[in-house]
């Protein structure tokens, strides 16, 4: 359920940058979350960039790799959670033949 929110505000936040045609550095405006942890989360992978004066602007290559460091993750997980989900059913198929 946090992904769904985390995304969600995700989307919302960048939304809001290419509707103000903020994607370039001449083009900053000042912002302010409703989801502050997400846009710490943007910022801190440089997807969002300060510019010091409390304006941002959105960088696409940035937030590209961001995308795809999240989707990488996503995948580590739900197969590292199904590996260990094959293993408990062959734990329990094993204590159940005994």
């Amino acid at each position: 359920m946090w992904g769904l929110r985390s995304g969600r505000s995700r989307r919302r936040i960048v939304n809001d940058f290419v509707a103000a045609k903020a994607t370039v550095a001449d083009r900053a405006i000042a912002y302010e979350a409703e989801d502050a942890g997400t846009f710490r989360r943007l910022c801190g992978y440089g997807a969002i960039v300060d510019d010091g004066a409390g304006r941002y602007h959105l960088d696409a290559g940035r937030l590209g790799a961001f995308r795809g460091a999240v989707r990488r993750r996503a995948a580590a997980i739900a197969a590292t959670s199904g590996v260990v989900a094959s293993a408990a059913a062959a734990a329990t198929v094993f204590a159940l033949a005994e």
